[in-house]
């Protein structure tokens, strides 16, 4: 299948996330990790234009959920190396978080990626800049060509639109 004007890669990520969640979880060994990751897939694909046409894109999604899943790894190897605490007991209770919260969690994460779909083009792409890929304002600004005044409006009503959803879906925030 070939790139065109109706292909989205967020959502195809939405359409194949349970096989690429667990795809993930075979690789991270973790649930939570697993799903961070697949968090983190989705933000990326959101605000990335491919530079290329994607002739199969259910392969390109496992490529960059691959290579996402090693990066976490990666990421907590190297974390885990510089946490050095003597005295530490052999058995730590576990982080990984109950199977209610990775349900509430994956909730939550359905309900803000629709509400990020539902924003205007011009606010979605300010809040995906601002959130996802941590520019500044003033770097918004300059990269949209627009006023940082226009920027701070659209990230507020990004935001708003969110809690409204999360609230109106009976979500604490």
């Amino acid at each position: 299948m070939s790139k065109s004007a109706s292909f989205s890669l967020p959502a195809s990520v939405e359409i194949h996330y349970d096989e690429l969640k667990a795809f993930i979880l075979r690789k991270v060994g973790c649930p939570a990790m697993a799903a961070d990751v697949m968090q983190d897939m989705w933000v990326r694909l959101a605000i990335q234009e491919p530079h290329e046409q994607i002739h199969n894109p259910r392969a390109y999604l496992y490529r960059v959920a691959a290579n996402l899943a090693v990066d976490r790894l990666r990421q907590e190897s190297s974390r885990a190396k510089l946490i050095v605490i003597e005295g530490m007991p052999e058995t730590v209770p576990s982080a990984v978080p109950e199977a209610d919260q990775i349900l509430a969690g994956r909730e939550e994460f359905e309900i803000l990626c629709a509400s990020i779909r539902d924003l205007p083009e011009k606010c979605r792409r300010v809040f995906l800049l601002y959130r996802a890929e941590e520019l500044t304002m003033r770097q918004i600004a300059m990269r949209l060509d627009i006023s940082e005044k226009t920027v701070e409006k659209h990230i507020a009503k990004a935001m708003l639109h969110c809690r409204a959803r999360l609230r109106a879906a009976g979500r604490r925030v």
